[in-house]
């Protein structure tokens, strides 16, 4: 298995997490490790563009450029870690731990920069 494959895998079996993608900052995808229910470029496609929005709003209201991006939904929760070069997106269960899930992919985001 590939090094950037087993790191979204780890990520994926959680039991708070329904699936992990990496995304190009263009809406490619780079590496998935999804249920066959969703549609990994659609996702990307979507998180691309929602980063790109988001970055001119931090950079409209002056916050510094985007890091992270929480998307709180009634069936679970969207994660936006935004990487060098694209974003790693995280699909979070509903009745999870958000707040161990977050602290997780901040340490953990160093390991998967260095697979890019």
């Amino acid at each position: 298995m590939q090094p950037l494959r087993s790191v979204l895998m780890a990520f994926a079996d959680r039991p708070d997490v329904a699936g992990a993608v990496v995304v190009s900052d263009d809406g490619l995808v780079v590496e998935t490790a999804l249920g066959a229910d969703l549609d990994p470029e659609e996702l990307a496609a979507l998180a691309a563009s929602a980063v790109r929005s988001l970055s001119a709003l931090a950079e409209a209201s002056q916050r510094g450029p985007v890091a992270q991006v929480v998307l709180d939904g009634d069936r679970g929760t969207v994660i936006l870690q935004r990487l060098p070069a694209g974003v790693l997106v995280v699909l979070a269960a509903a009745d999870g731990d958000l707040g161990r899930l977050l602290y997780d992919l901040r340490r953990h985001t160093p390991a998967l920069l260095s697979y890019l």
